[in-house]
């Protein structure tokens, strides 16, 4: 049973952190993005430009996101439960 109980906690903290990294780790690649995209046009990007670039990098990010979260909690769970 413990067994158990510990494989929902490491699949919730492994969601929990994807989800609390996903913002921050939106934005940075997001702006990263942009940034090359306007260097490489050599001008300001439009709204439908940057949301367009927004809306492809959303599955990457969650592919990123949830791969650490999955990678650290294996860590962490294997440092203090083995």
């Amino acid at each position: 049973m413990e067994l158990d109980s510990l494989v929902v906690w490491r699949w919730i903290s492994t969601i929990f952190l994807a989800l609390l990294l996903f913002k921050p780790v939106k934005k940075y690649i997001l702006a990263q993005k942009v940034m090359k995209a306007e260097r490489k046009l050599k001008r300001a990007l439009t709204e439908e430009e940057i949301k367009e670039i927004d809306r492809r990098t959303i599955p990457m990010i969650a592919i990123i996101v949830i791969t650490f979260s999955m990678f650290f909690n294996n860590v962490i769970m294997n440092q203090f439960y083995k």
